[in-house]
């Protein structure tokens, strides 16, 4: 679609060039004429004899009425559209730090994409994924960004209308760093910065300096979340036992006046903070809160996140309580894909029909949702577009019907919405349909376990069947050609289910084979393995083609790692059987051992989530003394 863009201002004929692409725009003088004017909120899209009249507050009002535009290119003369969002501020978060780094042309793409949905605001969590130049080691082999791609970043996110907001760690979540000798004096214990060290409060200084030398905005996230150790290390040793909650609030006091001086507005997650004035606890939402430790610094914004509650009244009283702490309260909301491979989009959905109505009820009009990457970030961020632009629509719309919502994908991210939602159904096994049980990640576990050792075969589920998996991966090839710029994410999926369908049920079958002796099954299975060898291979191939097209190779060694050591263990389970079966061996203590429950604290057989690979590989150690 041609359109004439000379009648707007330099921003926006900028904003146009960059999101043009996306929609098929171009814009040439015979097309049709667009014009527009500035509203104080919202945008008003109008079709016009000439062409599109398109109103709007700031870019990124522009933006979203671009997509809205497309959505709606055939409409008559006459045709009038208005929408007017009830958040401040809409924000997304990109986990950049558990491995997978995207590159600056990934993250171009989805700002763009985001830009469409009416994204304002997009953090980039780096624990360590950003330059500190006084400090080689931080970041160091980890992809981390330089100050010219985090700039160069800024610019094209302002062009869009999307403010860059740094999102760092300054107390806990520094476990890679602070494995280097160089931070060794920073170290209190686990991933936890020493507080009340000088040269803790010197690095936090050299941190807020190369932030501000980067970011134009002055938003910063401090993180200071889940810092459960802390003063309990070398702080300990030091000091002796102090008072805990104390500790954290000259800690805080020391990042607020560093990054105060750098012109920094801070926030920070609420659970530390929340769980001092709350006993310890975060969800206990009837305790009366201490008002001692509730005295929130003044200028401090708190993040109330939320992305497990499945209970609409806890969110409505977890708001008023943390609302009672900080007026000025941003809503944190979950894209979940950070339990391996497959995202779970229907269940992020679920969610945010209770926090966004919630969100409106309570008067929280600043709302982030978080694209996590726990244990590897073995999904991609794309994975999760229907879950974000559903969160979109719900802010601008004030809409969540499914064909306004696969109306609204196709015209913002180009594919039919059903192709990426179809990402979520490996997971959804038999015994856990849609929208799926919170964290359910069989495609990780069976993946991951070792073949002979079988830790998930005791729990004799449905998930562990062939024929769900080889499904899964009919319909993601299938729909990999529907699914335009985002068919590799399919295609990968695809290889992971195909491998997942003979791997999956291996373990148990070689352990009835074996109960019973039977040398012909055995030795039959032995003949597969070469076979879900070449299919792990398979799987190799298409996932690094997914990562190396959104992240930097940092990161990618971990994945080979987890993969190769799969393939290994296959190997050795053929070669012991073989062993077996020629007289070489008398036994296989792995298959006489009786196997227990994985997760014996459910108490039932319904599905369970398993997240971290050192705890699904071996129940030997893989690190540590």
């Amino acid at each position: 679609m041609r359109l004439n863009t000379e009648h707007l201002s330099a921003g926006r004929q900028r904003a146009f060039a960059l999101a043009a692409p996306a929609l098929g725009f171009s814009a040439a003088p015979e097309g049709a004429v667009l014009t527009g004017g500035s509203r104080e909120n919202g945008l008003a899209l109008t079709r016009t004899e000439t062409g599109w009249q398109l109103d709007a507050a700031g870019l990124t009002g522009f933006v979203r009425g671009l997509g809205l535009l497309a959505q709606h290119r055939d409409a008559a003369p006459g045709w009038v559209y208005e929408e007017q969002p009830w958040t401040r501020s809409l924000g997304v978060m990109v986990d950049c730090s558990r491995n997978a780094v995207p590159t600056p042309a990934a993250l171009q793409r989805l700002f763009v994409r985001l830009a469409l949905m009416g994204y304002d605001t997009v953090q980039l969590y780096t624990e360590d994924t950003y330059t500190i130049p006084e400090q080689p080691y931080f970041g160091y082999l980890r992809g981390a960004y330089t100050r010219e791609e985090l700039r160069a970043l800024d610019d094209f996110a302002a062009a869009l209308g999307i403010e860059l907001v740094p999102c760092v760690q300054t107390l806990a979540h520094l476990a890679q760093p602070l494995r280097w000798q160089p931070f060794a004096p920073l170290w209190d214990c686990d991933d936890i910065l020493l507080c009340e060290a000088p040269e803790t409060e010197a690095f936090l200084e050299q941190m807020f300096a190369a932030l501000a030398d980067t970011f134009r905005s002055r938003k910063v996230n401090i993180g200071m979340d889940e810092a459960h150790m802390l003063g309990l290390g070398r702080y300990l040793d030091r000091h002796g036992y102090r008072d805990r909650p104390a500790i954290l609030r000259r800690h805080l006091e020391t990042v607020l006046k560093i990054a105060r001086q750098q012109g920094f507005a801070p926030m920070m997650w609420s659970d530390m903070f929340f769980r001092l004035a709350n006993g310890g606890e975060y969800y206990a939402a009837d305790k009366p809160l201490d008002p001692a430790a509730a005295a929130v610094p003044e200028g401090l914004t708190l993040v109330y996140w939320d992305y497990y509650s499945e209970d609409g009244a806890l969110y409505h009283k977890m708001m008023a309580r943390h609302k009672e702490l900080c007026p000025d309260l941003v809503f944190a909301g979950g894209a979940w894909k950070w339990t391996g491979f497959v995202p779970h989009n229907r269940f992020s959905l679920k969610l945010a029909e209770l926090a966004a109505d919630a969100c409106r009820a309570e008067g929280v009009d600043q709302v982030l949702i978080t694209c996590w990457g726990d244990n590897g970030a073995e999904a991609s961020v794309f994975s999760v577009l229907p879950a974000l632009s559903a969160w979109a629509e719900r802010a601008w719309a004030g809409r969540a019907e499914e064909d306004w919502l696969d109306a609204r994908f196709a015209a913002c991210c180009g594919a039919p919405r059903a192709c990426l939602l179809a990402l979520d159904d490996p997971d959804m096994t038999p015994d856990n349909p849609a929208p799926g049980r919170q964290g359910v990640n069989p495609t990780k576990y069976l993946l991951y376990q070792d073949v002979l050792l079988g830790l998930a075969d005791a729990d004799d589920r449905p998930e562990q069947a062939a024929d769900h998996f080889a499904a899964c991966a009919a319909r993601l090839g299938s729909l990999a050609d529907e699914a335009g710029e985002w068919d590799g994410l399919l295609r990968a999926e695809a290889a992971l289910c195909r491998l997942l369908a003979r791997k999956a049920p291996l373990g148990r079958r070689l352990r009835a084979a074996w109960q019973a002796k039977d040398r012909a099954a055995l030795a039959g299975l032995a003949a597969e393995i070469p076979e879900i060898l070449e299919l792990a291979e398979a799987f190799r191939q298409a996932y690094h083609a997914q990562w190396l097209a959104e992240n930097k190779p940092f990161g990618l060694e971990a994945f080979d790692i987890r993969l190769g050591g799969v393939c290994a263990r296959l190997r050795t389970a053929a070669d012991r059987l073989e062993s077996w079966l020629n007289g070489r061996c008398d036994t296989i203590p792995e298959l006489d051992a009786a196997l227990l429950p994985f997760a014996p604290r459910t108490n039932s057989p319904e599905p369970f989530s398993a997240v971290r690979w050192e705890q699904i590989a071996a129940p030997c150690a893989l690190y540590g003394v």
